[in-house]
């Protein structure tokens, strides 16, 4: 984890350092979204949005077809392990 320290202007700007403008590829003119996550503050470029929301509904597409096997009676036990194993591959 990198850490920076910036300086609010007057005017209420301040300067995403190049090193992690470059990192992130967060060019000229990019929109980014700023989020209050109960007093710590996340700058996210937007662009990443549709990518998070992409994921979001397959882990609910599996999920909803896991609980219709659950209640359709086709569920499945397996150990830990596995079952982890499975989890991540989501």
């Amino acid at each position: 984890m990198d850490v920076e320290i910036i300086k609010m202007s007057s005017r209420g700007q301040f300067v995403l350092p190049l090193s992690m403008r470059r990192r992130y590829r967060i060019g000229r003119g990019e929109k980014l979204m700023l989020v209050d996550n109960d007093g710590t503050i996340v700058l996210r470029p937007v662009r990443r949005m549709k990518a998070d929301i992409d994921d979001e509904l397959c882990l609910m597409q599996k999920a909803a077809s896991a609980w219709g096997d659950i209640e359709r009676g086709k569920a499945r036990k397996m150990p830990k392990k596995k079952f982890l194993k499975e989890l991540a591959s989501w």
